[in-house]
């Protein structure tokens, strides 16, 4: 894989599975390609249709082929995840670009927890 910077905007999500009794998600994105390189968005409360607008910046290694987002509802103790999915970089490193709504699959792919929608820039 090329090295490089990439930069990852997470836009929005929507119909993401409610995960409370009372009222909506508190939801939130966590992303990474090394698990020891985490980062993510601010949590935004009371709501299963979110709006990040979130720019966040990785630069790119050359083992790093696959980039990660696991969406999590935020609790007074501890979370609950939403969803979870991971694209691989291969097409953004070809074209320079990506600009998706990304499924949030439930157990084996039967059912969708939600969607994010994802753009993401290599330089």
């Amino acid at each position: 894989m090329p090295a490089g910077v990439l930069e990852v905007n997470i836009i929005e999500g929507r119909s993401l599975k409610n995960c409370d009794f009372f009222g909506e998600n508190d939801a939130y994105v966590e992303i990474y390609m090394d698990k020891r390189y985490k980062q993510r968005t601010v949590t935004i409360k009371n709501s299963n249709n979110p709006v990040w607008n979130e720019r966040l910046t990785f630069n790119i290694h050359k083992n790093d082929g696959t980039i990660h987002f696991y969406v999590y509802d935020a609790d007074l103790i501890g979370r609950d995840t939403i969803g979870k999915c991971q694209v691989n970089l291969k097409q953004v490193f070809n074209t320079g670009a990506f600009d998706e709504w990304i499924k949030l699959p439930a157990h084996f792919g039967l059912s969708s927890r939600g969607e994010i929608h994802v753009k993401m820039n290599f330089t």
